[in-house]
């Protein structure tokens, strides 16, 4: 994945985590994970659970997970963001490999103090 390296290094993603994903901690709270499968809507609702469950110990209680991973499916902002209704958010940032689009949920975000919005801004600015 060539856009991870881009991003690995241009952001620059420097602090990364012992997870079973490539993972790095952006600033506090708030967590890069790079994903090498493809995403689709089959999948997408599912894998909260295995990123949440693979980053309970290494991780702040309060987070925000912000997956970057491939997709040939077209989504909508509202489908891009979830929360386990106690301590984690989870955000997508998928790159359609088909059309070159990117999916992403950029809102604000005040409830914990976990805000990803700046690090979605950043990583559309790289990614032009």
């Amino acid at each position: 994945m060539i856009i991870k390296d881009k991003l690995i290094k241009e952001y620059p993603l420097t602090k990364k985590i012992d997870c079973f994903f490539e993972c790095f901690e952006v600033i506090k709270r708030r967590y890069v994970i790079f994903y090498d499968e493809k995403i689709n809507k089959e999948n997408i609702k599912s894998l909260l659970d295995v990123f949440n469950e693979n980053t309970n110990n290494n991780f702040s209680k309060k987070k925000t997970l912000i997956v970057v991973a491939c997709t040939n499916e077209q989504f909508n902002k509202e489908d891009l963001l979830f929360f386990n209704g106690v301590d984690t958010f989870i955000v997508y940032y998928l790159i359609n490999e088909n059309t070159n689009e990117i999916y992403f949920n950029d809102q604000k975000m005040l409830l914990f103090c976990i805000d990803w919005k700046k690090i979605i801004k950043k990583f559309n600015e790289i990614l032009k």
